[in-house]
């Protein structure tokens, strides 16, 4: 019985270490992960999507197809990512890593629920594996207003019966036969929110019916009716006082309506509408990330072009600016502390509507170039515009320099130098003593050669310095011929 016992004993010991062997050995499976940067994005938000995939090993490529609804979501861009309309096409080479993660740009275009489904192969050395993974995101629209009241509401001729409020929406109002004309003017409490006036401006006998419908950003409509009779009086009337539109403005003698609803407008890049208050009256105005322009559009009487203005005090002025192409640049001041490098000067071109100042080069290889300071796209910068060719185009060659640098280095030598410190002084007076130095001893040098030449060659004996055997010559100063001769005297003695 003991050794029945010993043997199974044995047996178990002997499965658990294999089986054992079996969890320390076996592999998981590749997996892969979806991530939003939001869940619930609303309409026009940007959204990313992250796709990780986990292999069991070491992998060497990945192949996914990834997709969404295409109603709910617009692809944008992405890591090694290609496609759209629904499906994206992701390929990457991880390069021996276990975890390799994508990113997928989208934008949310429309409310409703996409769900994201990733499947694909990741790749090792000797196998691959499938991988998939799915989730849900819903997107949604802000809150629209259902707001479709009239903030202010007037004619031309004439006065309305009763005093206007935003709760009622009829009214009358009585002219003389005189009248021929009265327009409407009605301007919406919520700027999202869209006025339409129906009925014709021009009088006829006896009664006329103009309507102002209010389509509130949610649909929501409301309808304000005005009746306008116009008859002889019987009665002498008060002396009616001219309606003035809040809207109506005047620049240079000319008369604009400033524009309550730009949503048809093209804006400049990096533009947004916010809303303003203009006369008590909100309107719709255009304004840039940093807050440098506020921009009103103007429309004249004549005419059905909006276009944009800056508000100074209480005087439009207009919008220094010029569209190339779908471009639309803002010329702006260069800052006074700025200005132009040497070789530059300072002039001005005409570009489209506007007299623009500009730089120009004083080569005269480039008499067609001008460079102009515009803000474009929430920032300034230099561009250089082709007169002849009417372009604009970035410019980064061209630097600004700031005004004390270029005055210094255009300043004379005297002012330059007394703005420097004394070691600098004493160093440049030192330079400019060796300066003269050397070229005292250069001319000295000068003349010495030229008068050796000119002198006899008797005199010369600038070749005798340059000679090997100099030590060894021997010069006849005369005095050699009287020592050999007192010998011959002692003898006659």
């Amino acid at each position: 019985m003991s050794k029945l016992i010993k043997k199974l004993s044995a047996l178990i010991v002997s499965a658990t270490l294999i089986l054992g062997c079996f969890v320390f050995t076996a592999s998981a499976a590749a997996t892969a992960t979806i991530a939003f940067s939001s869940k619930s994005p609303k309409v026009n938000d940007a959204v990313t999507v992250t796709v990780t995939v986990n292999g069991s090993e070491a992998m060497y490529s990945t192949e996914l197809s990834v997709s969404y609804n295409p109603d709910v979501l617009r692809f944008e861009s992405g890591d090694s990512a290609s496609g759209g309309a629904g499906v994206v096409k992701v390929a990457g080479l991880p390069s021996g890593a276990t975890k390799q993660s994508y990113s997928l740009k989208f934008t949310a275009i429309a409310s409703g629920s996409s769900t994201v489904q990733a499947s694909g192969v990741a790749y090792y050395q000797n196998t691959e594996e499938s991988v998939g993974a799915s989730a849900t995101m819903t997107v949604s629209d802000a809150a629209k207003s259902n707001n479709a009241n009239l903030k202010s509401l007037s004619l031309s001729k004439g006065t309305l019966s009763p005093k206007f409020s935003a709760s009622k929406t009829s009214y009358t109002a009585t002219v003389a036969t005189s009248v021929t004309e009265v327009k409407v003017y009605a301007t919406a409490q919520d700027s999202g929110a869209k006025v339409e006036i129906a009925g014709e401006s021009v009088l006829k006998d006896g009664e006329n019916i103009r309507t102002v419908t209010v389509t509130a950003p949610s649909g929501a409509q409301k309808v304000y009716t005005i009746k306008i009779t116009r008859s002889d009086l019987t009665t002498e009337a008060e002396p009616e006082v001219p309606e003035v539109n809040p809207l109506e403005t005047t620049v240079d003698g000319a008369s604009y309506i400033v524009l309550n609803d730009i949503s048809g407008v093209i804006l400049p890049a990096g533009f947004l509408v916010e809303t303003a208050q203009y006369n008590g009256v909100d309107i719709s105005v255009a304004k840039d990330a940093d807050g440098n322009y506020t921009l009103y559009y103007l429309k004249a009487a004549d005419s059905e072009i909006a276009t944009p203005y800056l508000l100074n005090g209480d005087t439009f002025e207009r919008l220094q600016c010029v569209a190339i192409g779908d471009k639309i640049y803002i010329f702006a001041d260069v800052p006074a502390e700025l200005t132009a490098a040497e070789g530059y000067y300072e002039t001005a071109v005409k570009i489209g509507d506007f007299s623009v100042k500009a730089f120009a080069s004083s080569n005269s290889d480039f008499t067609d170039f001008y460079y102009v300071y515009c803000f474009y796209d929430n920032g300034y910068r230099i561009y250089r515009y082709d007169s002849k060719e009417n372009v604009l185009q970035r410019a980064p060659e061209f630097k600004l320099v700031p005004v004390a640098e270029k005055e210094l280095s255009e300043a004379g030598f005297l002012t330059r130098f007394k703005s420097l410190s004394a070691n600098a002084k004493t160093v440049i007076i030192g330079l400019f003593l060796a300066a003269v130095g050397a070229a005292v001893l250069i001319v000295l040098l000068i003349v010495k050669l030229v008068k050796g030449r000119n002198e006899p060659e008797d005199d010369d004996y600038s070749d005798l310095l340059f000679r090997p055997d100099f030590d060894e010559v021997t010069v006849d100063d005369g005095n050699q011929a009287e020592e050999e001769m007192e010998p011959e005297n002692e003898n006659q003695d």
